[in-house]
């Protein structure tokens, strides 16, 4: 009797043990796991730039698609408007935060703004990693840095809106660095 129960019990153990396994599975294919870099490195505050200036991050084709233009599928297409929509929710996302008096994505730079640039590293259904510059407006030198790469990406398009957020939030915390 007691060997019965002794094997029911191992039965028991490792079909916990298998749904534990399943369970800690299945949390990490939908968590999002961020992985940055922020460098500044201007001499004068950040908090005197009055103007932002955003241009669309550079987006290479073969990181998304192997097909030739002709053949893009809706997929390639959506891929290649991740540029103009990523500037958009950085643009709403600074904008809440009232820091500039000016924000555009076509404006001329000058002494008093900040341009936004950068590109694309990689772009994926998993991962997805960006390098943005800060640039002074009037002499072109990169006074702040920053390097994201989400993990675990599910959903591009949301995905998108949270990385917008996160260039936002730098922008706001490097103010004054």
């Amino acid at each position: 009797m007691s060997n019965s129960t002794g094997s029911l019990l191992r039965i028991v153990l490792v079909l916990c043990s298998a749904c534990l396994l399943l369970f800690s599975a299945g949390c990490a294919a939908t968590s999002t796991t961020i992985v940055d870099e922020e460098v500044v490195t201007n001499p004068k505050p950040m908090y005197r730039y009055t103007s932002l200036v955003i241009r669309d991050l550079e987006l290479k084709r073969e990181l998304y698609s192997d097909s030739p233009a002709s053949e893009m599928s809706q997929r390639d297409l959506r891929y290649a408007k991740l540029p103009g929509e990523l500037s958009e929710h950085i643009e709403r996302y600074v904008r809440s935060h009232n820091i500039y008096k000016n924000i555009s994505r076509d404006g001329k730079p000058d002494a008093s703004t900040l341009l936004l640039t950068g590109k694309f590293k990689r772009l994926g259904r998993f991962k997805i990693s960006v390098i943005v510059s800060l640039r002074d407006g009037g002499s072109g030198q990169e006074v702040a840095y920053f390097r994201e790469t989400l993990w675990d990406v599910l959903d591009t398009t949301e995905s998108i809106s949270q990385l917008g957020r996160e260039i936002a939030d730098f922008i706001d915390r490097i103010q004054y660095k």
